[in-house]
């Protein structure tokens, strides 16, 4: 015969086993390895970025980061792949100028997602882009490639990695009044190994992008596209010193996760990444690439983002620019 006791005894060991469940089935973040989509080839700016930043994650939260290049049509096939996954934090985007603001104005409804499909993570950095040359050229400033581009009309190439240098050869040529054609390219890494062999007449990348090909002295910059000369070469004129006023292109970077990823994880993430960017690896890459840091937290970087994805498309309808041209 059963007693009280024996039922209250049953009950209260069910109610340990299932009422202390949740606890034990909640998991810690992250408890299994993090990808890290690139949008670009490996070599590319964003790639460097990204290595530091996934062996960064495993000293600040203990994660295991795997980097993925998935590179093609201006960083929107990478983009697309992480805006379809689901928001839980183990996917992530190595998100940029080009994929997160100046796409949407390329490929308006074309793209399969838009800048609702994202949630800003962190900040990473921002630098100048600037024209480069082969060094072998002789040209010492744009009048001069000018000259060389209206002498030889559909000669001159110019080569782009992103929507971002492919808007500043398209502006370059509109402004300078030259007929010149664009190249464009997977990265910026890309085209400037093309045009450290000769195979362009000149390109347009960001600083980190460019730094190994100017270490090697096989390119020179002519022009910096920046408000001021950039750090890392503060003998080369910007396009307003030189005569071409509101000529101005910043590449930038940042990481990004699907929308609706948990504000806990998004929280946790930021405040890793912006430890990151104090990294000794960090610091160095900005000092020799001359780009600056750009610590958000979650609020300020959503309205950052908003602002560039405006700023993009006004520029783009007013142009008239588009992509591949």
């Amino acid at each position: 015969m059963r007693t009280p006791f024996s039922k209250n005894f049953f009950a209260l060991i069910a109610c340990a086993l299932f009422c202390s469940w949740p606890a034990h089935s909640q998991s810690v973040y992250p408890d299994k390895p993090i990808t890290l989509v690139v949008p670009f080839t490996a070599g590319s700016g964003s790639d460097i970025v990204a290595r530091i930043i996934a062996k960064g994650l495993g000293e600040t939260i203990k994660a295991t980061v795997v980097v993925e290049n998935k590179p093609g049509a201006n960083g929107a096939l990478g983009a697309q792949a992480v805006a379809r996954a689901k928001p839980d934090g183990y996917t992530l985007l190595l998100g940029s100028a080009t994929t997160n603001a100046v796409n949407y104005a390329f490929y308006p409804g074309k793209l399969g997602y838009d800048s609702s499909s994202f949630d800003f993570i962190s900040g990473l950095g921002s630098s100048d882009v600037s024209m480069y040359i082969n060094s072998s050229q002789p040209w010492k400033n744009i009048n001069e490639l000018i000259a060389a581009a209206k002498k030889n009309p559909g000669t001159l190439s110019c080569g782009s990695g992103n929507a971002v240098t492919q808007v500043a050869c398209e502006y370059f040529k509109r402004r300078a009044g030259v007929d010149v054609v664009t190249v464009p390219y997977k990265s910026n890494s890309q085209s400037l190994t093309d045009l450290a062999g000769a195979q362009l007449s000149f390109a347009f990348s960001d600083s980190t992008a460019a730094q190994v090909f100017v270490a090697t002295k096989k390119v020179r910059p002519l022009a910096s596209a920046g408000e001021k000369r950039n750090s890392v070469a503060p003998d080369v004129l910007t396009f307003s010193e030189q005569g071409m006023k509101d000529f101005e292109f910043t590449a930038w970077t940042a990481v990004f996760s699907p929308a609706g990823t948990p504000t806990a994880i998004a929280e946790k993430l930021n405040a890793a990444i912006n430890k990151i960017t104090d990294f000794p690896e960090m610091v160095q890459l900005r000092g020799k690439a001359g780009s600056t840091a750009m610590v958000m937290d979650l609020a300020g970087g959503k309205r950052f983002v908003s602002r560039e994805v405006v700023s993009w498309k006004k520029y783009i309808e007013e142009t008239g620019i588009k992509p591949e041209q």
